[in-house]
């Protein structure tokens, strides 16, 4: 009888051990809780899933959210690339970069990054050379002020707020910047260290724009509330770039779909689990239509009409 019950708890380990080589490992390191990297992350998982990977059946995720703080980022992501994940979705800029330092052969997509060269986490989007790609959520910043000026024509200065710490949102900024003076509009540019100072910051630009360029930046996106605030004591149209905070208190944008973006990323792992395709051989995309996106009740509240064109072809985010 022993005999007979050891058989047979070998044969268990030995099934347990063949259906734990079926399972695909995934790590998640998210830079911060917020709707749009939450968006990226669920589109990431439901291509998964469509490709036939469901997590608790032949799917094991690991998601590691370090709520922006550096050091927990940091060994979060060693704690992801020593722990056999087969692939690792970055969702933001500074995670990206944290696996970057931290991984030597683990291949890594990353997704909600506008600039991947500007970052340096690629020297050539065509063709990556290391072990990051992914699906970028940038989008070319002259359309980005022909829509301000679409809603303010008489824009002389344009105010800048973003996070120091945030690469993405400076690139951001600084792409902003340089469109403007190629059009002689002046910019205020004021960054943040973090959240606890937004709104104060935002006071100081009272009286001196004519309306208020946020870009993709995760703290200013969990603060909206303040922007809101800000913006409607002092009938600013704020454009943002992304429809989530335009959602959230925005006046409009000209941005992508985080959803669709860490979609879009997923199939990029499918790619590489179930075909063994090399992140050399896979560019960094793009989304492929750029959308407007408007807020009809933060319209209202500040006093502004929005022209036809953004009314008839825009989607209100605030229906």
């Amino acid at each position: 009888m022993k005999k007979l019950l050891l058989v047979f708890a070998l044969l268990i380990s030995l099934a347990a051990c063949s259906s734990n080589d079926d399972v695909v490992k995934v790590g998640i390191l998210q830079l911060m809780t917020h709707d749009a990297l939450d968006l990226s992350r669920q589109g990431f998982l439901d291509a998964l899933e469509d490709g036939g990977l469901v997590e608790g059946e032949n799917l094991e995720v690991d998601y590691q959210n370090p709520e922006s703080d550096q050091s927990n980022l940091l060994t979060m992501a060693d704690s992801l690339v020593q722990g056999g994940n087969d692939v690792i979705l970055a969702i933001g800029t500074n995670p990206a970069l944290a696996l970057q330092q931290a991984s030597i052969d683990t291949p890594i997509l990353a997704t909600a990054i506008t600039d991947f060269k500007g970052a340096g986490l690629v020297e050539n989007e065509d063709a990556p050379e290391g072990l990051i790609t992914g699906v970028s959520d940038g989008c070319p910043m002259d359309d980005q002020l022909d829509l301000i000026l679409e809603i303010v024509p008489d824009l002389k200065t344009l105010g800048i707020i973003y996070t120091s710490s945030e690469p993405n949102s400076e690139i951001q900024a600084k792409q902003m910047e340089e469109v403007c003076q190629e059009k002689g509009i002046a910019v205020d540019i004021k960054t943040v260290s973090d959240k606890t100072v937004i709104a104060e910051t935002l006071q100081s630009f009272s009286g001196n724009i004519e309306a208020l360029y946020v870009p993709t930046d995760n703290n200013i996106a969990s603060a909206m509330g303040s922007v809101d605030i800000f913006a409607s004591e002092n009938s600013l149209p704020v454009i943002c770039g992304e429809s989530n905070a335009v959602a959230n208190g925005g006046l409009a944008s000209l941005g992508v779909d985080y959803y669709t973006i860490g979609y879009q990323t997923g199939e990029m792992a499918l790619k590489i689990i179930n075909d063994g395709v090399s992140i050399k051989e896979l560019p960094v995309g793009h989304q492929e239509k750029i959308d407007v996106f408007y807020n009809s009740n933060t319209a209202q509240k500040i006093g502004i009409t929005l022209p036809e064109r953004i009314l008839n072809e825009g989607s209100d985010v605030a229906k």
